[in-house]
């Protein structure tokens, strides 16, 4: 059965002299791995370019239900990017935010509404300007961490709050685990999860706080995300925005 998708290419192995095996996060399927024949020929009638991490795509694939990989018939782009593959900064954060995509979403169903999220997070990353993308990515990692679930209701009143990620709660005292984030990076969290991409410039961090904030973050994952660990574009990403 031939199906029509939009999808976001999270992963791309070589397969075969000539072939590729990818990851795509489809609108319409959710996460599906799909083989591109031939695409490493020289006259492929599909671009490298869109079987590649980050590609916005849109797609006719050979859909069975209860088959693991299918097949790519045709791939044409979605979106184009502008910036983001010319740019170290940006394609540091974009690597980043893919392979978190990558180790978070694993379901084959239809969300439509991250889907959405995603699509737009890759599209903001691309035209906004150089200045706001220093906290890009702790701002998707927030954001994320709701549309998954584990992100517990952020409190409106302004009082000295700890974010307690083992009981999925905010509390007025320190924890005595070590499943927390202290008051300023609760702080930090509860204004980021205020904010979106296009108000980027309201976030002031040092490069310390920064990395410290985004350590947490990772530990926050882990702590709900099965196999999350171990992830590597966030050492490249610490280089580059340093």
């Amino acid at each position: 059965m031939l199906k029509t998708v939009q999808g976001i290419v999270v992963r791309s192995v070589k397969y075969s002299e000539t072939s590729v095996i990818c990851d795509v996060y489809t609108k319409e399927l959710g996460m599906r791995t799909y083989i591109a024949s031939g695409v490493r020929k020289q006259k492929s009638r599909i671009s490298p370019n869109l079987v590649r991490p980050m590609a916005l795509i849109e797609a006719v694939v050979y859909h069975q239900d209860n088959k693991d990989i299918n097949r790519l018939k045709e791939v044409k782009p979605l979106y184009i990017y502008q910036q983001v593959p010319f740019e170290v900064k940006r394609g540091a954060i974009g690597l980043f935010i893919t392979e978190v995509v990558q180790k978070t979403i694993k379901e084959s169903d239809s969300n439509e509404v991250l889907f959405d999220f995603l699509l737009s997070t890759y599209q903001f990353l691309d035209v906004l300007e150089d200045k706001n993308l220093s906290n890009f990515h702790l701002v998707f990692m927030v954001k994320l961490s709701a549309y998954l679930g584990f992100l517990p209701a952020v409190p409106k009143e302004s009082f000295k709050y700890f974010l307690d990620y083992r009981e999925g709660t905010f509390l007025l005292e320190l924890p005595a685990h070590i499943y927390h984030f202290n008051e300023y990076q609760t702080n930090f969290l509860i204004q980021i999860s205020q904010l979106d991409f296009s108000n980027l410039q309201d976030i002031s961090l040092s490069n310390s706080d920064r990395r410290a904030f985004l350590e947490n973050l990772l530990r926050f994952y882990e702590y709900h995300i099965e196999n999350f660990a171990n992830l590597h574009s966030h050492i490249i990403l610490h280089e580059v925005l340093n």
